[in-house]
C-alpha cells in the first residue's frame, strides 16, 4: 500500500510539472519588493533550524522597514506563529502566493522548496543550510544508487528526468553561509559556486547557545516536561541526537532496560530525538530514557544538557561550542559508509570524545562521564583542533554577520539593513 501510494505521489506531482513550470517562468516578471522577505524551512513542514532562528531575530532588527513572512504547508505552524504575532501564510493560499510573488528575498534551510520554488524565479535566494556534516551532501554524493548522484552525474537522460522533478537542487543561491574556511570549501565544491557567494557568519540557530544564563527560565517554558523536570531535578542529562540513514535500516541496537538502570542507579536522564527524515522506530519503557517529539527546538534544549551523543551530524560541531563532552556512538559505520554515502570526514578522527561502536562501550562511556572521568591532555588538544577548524566564530553574533552580509552582497537591501547591523 506505502509502495502505491509512493507511486501515485510521484505520478501526481510528474503530471503538475507543466503547470508549475509555467508558473515558475512567469514569477520571474513579477516586480519584486526588496523590503519583502518570506522564510521557509524543511520543505516547509517544520519551523526550525537557521531558518526561523534568522527569522525570529530579523522581528527586532529590521521588522519596522522590512516585512517578514513565514511560508508554511503546515496549517499548525501557521496558527501558531500567527498567535505569536507574526505574520504567516500556507504556501498555497492567496496571501501566500501574493507575497512570494512580490517577495524580493528568500530565505531558506536547505532548498528553496523550503519557501515555494516555484514562485521564486528573481528573487535574491539566501541558503542559511542545516549544516556541514560528516556524511557527503549534493554533488559530493558518490553512491549511484542515490538520486541525488544520478542528479549530478548520471546519464544525460538521468539528469533531466531528476531535474525535472528536484529542480530546486539545480537552483543555485545568491549567498550561502557557512561556519569556517574549511566548511566554506566544501559548501562551495557540493553547492558548485564561486567562492564569493559562500560567506562564513556561523549559524543563525547557534546564537542561542550564548546566551545569558537568566535567560533560561524563559526558555524552559517551551521544554518538553519530562525534559524539564530532569533539569530541574539536577540529574545529568544525555541528549542523543543521530542522524538519518539513506538505508533506511535500522541502528538502534542499545539495550534501553540497560540504559534506563544506569540513569537511575546514578541520577541521569537519557533523552532521544530522532532525525525529522528518520524511519527507525524507538521503543523503550523506562522512566529515564524518554523520546522528545519532532516539533522541539532542539537548540533551546542544548545548554541545559552535559552530553551530547551523536554519530554523522553536524549537531556535533554545533554542541562544540559549549565546550561540554559527547560521546561518537558509530554502531553501524561500515554499513553507512557502503549503503548510505561516503564522508567528508573521517569520524574516528574527527572525534573529539570516545568512540562506541557497540552497545557495551557506550555503557562505559556513559558510565566514565556519570563517574566525573576527565578527558585526558590528548582529548584536549584534538577537542581544540577541531574546533577550529569547524567554528571560526564562537560567540552569539551570527544572526548580525548574516545580516550584515546580505546587506554587503546585495545593494538593494544595504538601506533596510544598515541600523541593524551597525548598532
Amino acid at each position: 500500500m506505502k509502495a502505491l501510494q509512493r507511486y501515485l505521489a510521484y505520478l501526481g506531482a510528474l503530471l503538475a510539472r507543466p503547470a508549475l513550470f509555467a508558473l515558475y517562468l512567469l514569477s520571474g516578471f513579477v516586480p519584486r519588493r526588496p523590503d519583502l522577505w518570506v522564510f521557509g524551512s524543511w520543505g516547509g513542514h517544520r519551523f526550525a533550524d537557521n531558518a526561523a532562528a534568522f527569522f525570529v531575530y530579523c522581528q527586532e532588527a529590521v521588522s519596522s522597514s522590512v516585512r517578514l513572512v513565514w511560508i508554511s504547508r503546515d496549517g499548525d505552524i501557521v496558527r501558531r506563529l500567527r498567535a505569536d504575532g507574526y505574520e504567516a501564510h500556507h504556501i498555497w493560499s492567496a496571501r501566500g502566493l501574493a507575497a512570494c510573488l512580490r517577495a524580493g528575498l528568500y530565505l531558506f534551510d536547505n532548498f528553496c522548496k523550503d519557501v515555494n520554488f516555484w514562485t521564486s524565479r528573481s528573487a535574491r535566494k539566501v541558503n542559511l543550510w542545516s549544516g556541514v556534516p560528516l556524511k557527503s551532501f549534493e554533488r559530493d554524493i558518490d553512491n549511484p544508487r542515490s538520486r541525488y548522484y544520478r542528479l549530478f552525474h548520471g546519464t544525460l537522460p538521468e539528469r533531466l528526468a531528476l531535474s525535472i522533478m528536484m529542480p530546486w537542487h539545480v537552483d543555485r543561491p545568491d549567498l550561502i553561509i557557512a561556519t569556517s574556511p574549511e566548511t566554506a570549501q566544501i559548501t562551495e565544491r557540493a553547492f558548485a559556486l564561486k567562492p564569493a557567494t559562500v560567506v562564513i557568519t556561523g549559524y543563525p540557530r547557534n546564537d542561542i547557545l550564548f546566551r545569558d544564563a537568566a535567560d533560561e527560565p524563559a526558555a524552559a517554558r517551551d521544554w518538553p516536561g519530562s525534559f524539564r523536570n530532569a533539569v530541574e531535578a539536577g540529574r545529568f542529562v544525555f541528549f542523543y541526537l543521530p542522524t538519518y540513514r539513506d538505508s533506511g535500516k535500522s541502528f538502534l541496537d542499545l539495550d534501553w532496560g540497560e540504559v534506563d538502570r544506569l540513569m537511575q542507579a546514578r541520577n541521569g536522564s537519557f533523552f532521544l530525538k530522532l532525525h525529522p527524515d528518520d524511519r527507525a522506530s524507538f521503543e523503550a519503557t523506562g522512566a529515564h530514557v524518554t523520546e522528545l517529539p519532532q516539533g522541539i527546538d532542539i537548540y533551546s534544549l542544548l545548554p541545559a544538557t552535559d552530553v551530547l551523543i551523536s554519530d554523522y551530524s553536524s549537531i556535533i560541531f554545533d554542541y562544540m561550542l559549549l565546550e561540554k563532552p559527547i560521546i561518537h556512538y558509530l554502531p553501524d559505520l561500515d554499513e553507512f559508509r557502503t549503503s548510505s554515502r561516503a564522508l567528508t570526514f573521517d569520524p574516528t578522527e574527527i572525534a573529539v570524545g570516545p568512540v562506541c561502536q557497540t552497545g557495551p562501550e557506550l555503557m562505559k562511556a556513559l558510565d566514565a562521564l556519570l563517574e566525573g572521568v576527565e578527558p585526558d591532555a590528548a582529548s584536549l588538544t584534538a577537542w581544540a583542533a577541531t574546533q577550529r577548524r569547524m567554528n571560526l566564530h564562537r560567540d552569539g553574533g551570527s544572526n548580525a554577520r548574516v545580516l550584515g552580509a546580505m546587506g554587503d552582497r546585495f545593494p538593494e537591501l544595504s538601506g533596510l539593513v544598515r541600523g541593524a547591523t551597525t548598532e
